[in-house]
């Protein structure tokens, strides 16, 4: 199962709040992530583990054989991701309809 991201940017823009310099990322002085370009990522196909959502789920799945790796995308959907977008004031086709994890 993939999460399914948008690519509206909005969590790429606070990278330097969440630590991404932690995790090699370079940050920009207005707190985005150095590989933001536009609202896409420059390096998606080799962006580090703190930003891939599937990765992560799947290695919290192998530590805590109960974790539900959808519950956690539709969690993660709302509570993250619907909350930045609104934040930004970006249109709502960037939200996920979290049906679409049926």
């Amino acid at each position: 199962m993939e999460f399914l991201c948008t690519k509206c940017g909005a969590c790429c823009k606070r990278a330097g709040l969440w630590g991404g310099e932690k995790h090699g990322l370079p940050i920009k002085e207005d707190g985005s992530c150095g590989h933001l370009k536009g609202k896409l990522c420059s390096i998606y196909d080799k962006r580090p583990l703190v930003c891939q959502v599937r990765e992560l789920n799947e290695y919290n799945k192998k530590l805590y054989p109960d974790f539900d790796i959808k519950q956690a995308y539709i969690d993660h959907t709302i509570n993250v991701c619907h909350k930045l977008i609104d934040e930004d004031g970006l249109d709502d086709s960037y939200k996920i309809d979290i049906k679409e994890y049926n």
